[in-house]
Order: C-alpha cells, then structure tokens, then sequence
C-alpha cells in the first residue's frame, strides 16, 4: 500500500504526528483543514481529491474523560455520530477505515480484557467510544477498530492536543518534592511511536478487518508508571502511593482494564518504551547516577 493512498484525519495530534512519520506521503488533515463535524464539506473535500484513498485512518477524538460528563453532546457527536456517518461514507466508496478506541469501554470487574469481550463502560466517554464502536460495526465492513490505552510520547502541533501523564509527571516534578499517584487504577500502556508502528503492520500485512487491541506489553497502576518515569530521569521525588479516593473526579474509571492482545505479535514492553522516549538526546534528560 502506498503512502498516497491513505488520509490522515487529526494529524496534529500526539498519535497524528507519528502516523504522519510512519506515512510521510500520506494526506494529513487537521482542524484547520476541515471541520469533520461538517460531514458534507468533508465528504465533497475527499470527492474532490485526484484520486480517492483507498485508507481513511481516524485520529479524532473527545478525549477529556471528565469533560464529557458536563458535555456528553459534544463527547457522543465527536465519537459516535461522526464515526457512524464516516464509516458509512467508507463503505459507500470501498475506503478501508482505521478507528481507535479506549480501555475505558470496559467496566473493570474482570481485569483484563481480550478483543472479543463485550464492552460495559462506567462513564459518558466511555459510553460514547462504545457507541461508536458500534456505529462503526453496523456502517462499515472493511475497518480495523484498535483499542488502545494510556497512550504517551511527543505531544501534538495542535493547540488541543493533550499532554500526556509523563509530561505532567515531569511538570509536576519541578514544582514539589512529593507527589501523590494512584495505586487502584491499573491500565495497559501505549508509545505513541509504537502504536503508528503497528498500524502500518496491521495496513501493509493485511491483517483480517476486526477489533485489535495493541498496546506494549505489561500493565501498571498510575503509581508505577510515575515510579518508572522518576526512575529513569533520576528525579529526586518523593512518591507516595494512595487511593483513587484521594483524587475525586467526575468520571467513574475501572480499576482494571488490561487490555489483552490476542491477534497480533507483542510489541516492546512499556518500560522499554518509556525509556527510549525519557532518553531521547532531545530531552536532554539523564539516568541518576
């Protein structure tokens, strides 16, 4: 598959950036390109290329998990009925479709989570990803839904892109000697670099359309993966395990949703990961001796 057969839409975003690297020739659409909500203008801008793409991967998304719950009608239109129409769009013109998800479906009872599990989410964003899973399933034949979680690595050129834990691990860092991290929410946990990585996997080896789930090996509670992180930059931190209950928020979240790969080959753990991205020379941060 060639580069120039695939469209990018939310490519300034942390995952859009490392898509466009894994697919420098790609097409690469952001907000200030189209505004996708608009579904008739965005449609009309993909008729009008010179050639239709043969991939459509999906990047947009509401991801504020506590802002959902105070705006469920922008969370659903972003990640429901959007991905609904496109998808429908998609099969209408034989486009593959690429379209990521969240951990965050399940309710966390059962702990670990494999691909054919069946969604239970606990809050609206959890509500309207699940949603559109569906929409996709029902309007779409060719797609590859990739459920994936925690996701970390270089932040995106757009304004709205969010940062991700190990930035503001860091940020905080700075500012105090102790810190607080949860130990009762355990997550799956995903290089950004990574996950574009095995996207072009699943598009160039032609994987069977379906749900995967892909994220580096192993799992980590929130306090663990601030450990590793103060770890391998050598921060002189203080860090001190407490509850969830300690930090209320909005959104209910699981407490354990490992998400569990059975289709694909593993990928490099999280701690390997994290440490190629802490130890880029560009961050100029260092092992404590």
């Amino acid at each position: 598959m060639e580069n120039g057969d695939i469209l990018i839409l939310g490519a300034k975003g942390m995952l859009g950036g490392q898509l466009r690297k894994v697919f420098p020739d790609a097409l690469a659409w952001d907000r200030s390109d189209v505004d996708v909500l608009d579904l008739e203008s965005l449609t009309s801008k993909i008729r009008g290329l010179p050639a239709k793409p043969r991939v459509i991967i999906n990047c947009v998304a509401y991801n504020d998990v506590d802002g959902a719950e105070d705006n469920p009608t922008a969370a659903f239109s972003l990640n429901a009925e959007f991905v609904g129409r496109l998808a429908a769009f998609c099969k209408e013109q034989d486009i593959i479709f690429v379209h990521f998800s969240t951990n965050y479906v399940f309710d966390g009872e059962k702990g670990e989570y494999k691909e054919e599990d069946i969604p239970k989410p606990l809050s609206v964003y959890g509500q309207s990803k699940y949603q559109g899973e569906q929409e996709l399933q029902k309007n779409s034949d060719k797609f590859y839904l990739v459920r994936t979680a925690v996701l970390f690595g270089e932040k995106g050129e757009s304004e709205v892109s969010k940062r991700s834990f190990v930035d503001l691990m860091l940020e905080l860092s700075e500012k105090s000697v102790k810190i607080k991290a949860v130990t009762d929410e355990v997550n799956s946990l995903t290089f950004a670099v990574d996950l574009a990585g095995r996207v072009k996997f699943l598009l160039e080896s032609g994987q069977p359309f379906g749900i995967y789930h892909i994220t580096n090996e192993g799992c980590a509670s929130w306090y663990d993966y601030a450990k590793e992180i103060f770890k391998i930059t050598g921060k002189d931190v203080e860090l001190v395990p407490v509850s969830s209950s300690e930090f209320p928020r909005k959104a209910r979240r699981p407490k354990s949703s490992v998400l569990i790969n059975t289709k694909l080959p593993p990928m490099r753990s999280w701690r390997e990961a994290l440490r190629e991205f802490l130890l880029k020379p560009d961050k100029r941060l260092r092992i404590k001796d």
